[in-house]
C-alpha cells in the first residue's frame, strides 16, 4: 500500500503540473470571478488571488493523488481504477451540469483533468520497478 500511495503522490504532481498550466491559462478569468462574487476576497490583489488559487490547486492535487494511491491499493485492478476514474468524471460533469454551478466549463476540464491523470497514471506508475 505504501507504494502505491507513493505512486499517487506523484500522478499528484503530474496532476498539479497541469492544474497549474491550467491556472496560467485561465488565471484572470478565475480571479475575476472569485473578486466579483465576495467583498473580502475583492480587497486581495490580482496577483495574490491567483498565488492563492495556484497553492489550493496544488494541495488538492496531491491530496487527490495521495486518495487514488489509496484507492488503487483496495482496486488493484488497473483497468477498473481507470474506468472509475473516467466514469467519476463524467458523472461529477453530469452533476455539474444539472446544477447550473458557475464556472461549468471549468469545472468540467478540472473533473477530466482528474479523472483522466489520476486514472492513467496511477496504474502506469505502479507498473514501474519499484512502483
Amino acid at each position: 500500500m505504501e507504494q502505491n500511495l507513493l505512486v499517487g503522490l506523484l500522478a499528484g504532481l503530474v496532476l498539479a503540473g497541469v492544474f497549474l498550466l491550467y491556472i496560467a491559462l485561465r488565471g484572470r478569468v478565475l480571479v475575476a470571478f472569485f473578486q466579483g462574487m465576495d467583498a473580502n476576497i475583492a480587497r486581495l490583489s490580482p496577483r495574490g488571488l491567483l498565488w492563492l488559487l495556484g497553492t489550493g490547486f496544488i494541495i488538492a492535487a496531491l491530496l487527490f493523488g495521495l486518495l487514488a494511491g489509496l484507492v488503487y491499493s483496495w482496486i488493484g485492478s488497473p483497468l477498473t481504477f481507470t474506468l472509475i476514474g473516467l466514469g467519476a468524471a463524467v458523472f461529477f460533469s453530469l452533476l455539474a451540469l444539472v446544477s447550473r454551478t458557475p464556472l461549468l466549463g471549468d469545472k468540467i476540464a478540472w473533473n477530466f483533468a482528474v479523472g483522466a491523470v489520476l486514472g492513467l497514471l496511477v496504474p502506469l506508475l505502479s507498473l514501474v520497478p519499484g512502483g
